[in-house]
């Protein structure tokens, strides 16, 4: 992390600034709420059948971005960084377990996605092979039915024949 000396620091006062800025610009806790927030997933696209594809690439999407990250990379003017380290440090006992806890719910819950997929191919695979047994048995059975028509055919002509030959007696 940082190495700055907390001696030459004095968070009040830092706190009194932002405390300060935060009440002249009129800044209020009700003005950001999640639908605020931006996110990745595109709630457009709502499909009223199973897509597998875009079961595998949002299991994909989860298992490769399931860990938060507390510390992102921070950017701006050099006394902005300088407070945002401040306070990122003076919140770090509180948002470092909450982060990690999110992310182990995060990967257990990519997790249970991914057997969720793993149990839909599989039962696909097993659909698809009760199906081909079936369709297997009815090609047997409509086999097995046209010999027996057959045989059945050749016995009416058979018995057609030898009808036919006792009317001429």
């Amino acid at each position: 992390m940082e190495n700055q000396s907390n001696s030459s620091i004095n968070v009040s006062d830092i706190m009194e600034q932002i405390r300060a800025e935060i009440k002249e610009k009129g800044y209020s806790s009700e003005m950001l709420s999640f639908a605020d927030v931006p996110n990745d997933a595109d709630s457009s696209v709502y499909t009223e059948r199973f897509d597998a594809d875009m079961l595998h690439q949002n299991v994909q999407y989860v298992n490769v971005n399931h860990r938060i990250d507390p510390y992102r990379p921070l950017s701006g003017n050099p006394l902005a960084v300088f407070f945002k380290k401040v306070i990122r440090k003076l919140v770090s006992f509180y948002v470092e377990p909450y982060a990690a806890e999110q992310s182990s719910l995060n990967a257990n819950i990519a997790q249970a996605q991914s057997q969720i997929e793993l149990y839909i191919q599989e039962s696909r695979m097993h659909s698809t092979k009760v199906l081909l047994e079936r369709i297997e048995a009815l090609e047997l059975q409509q086999k097995n039915t046209k010999i027996t028509m057959e045989q059945m055919q050749a016995q009416i002509v058979h018995l057609q024949a030898k009808q036919s030959g006792e009317d001429t007696e």
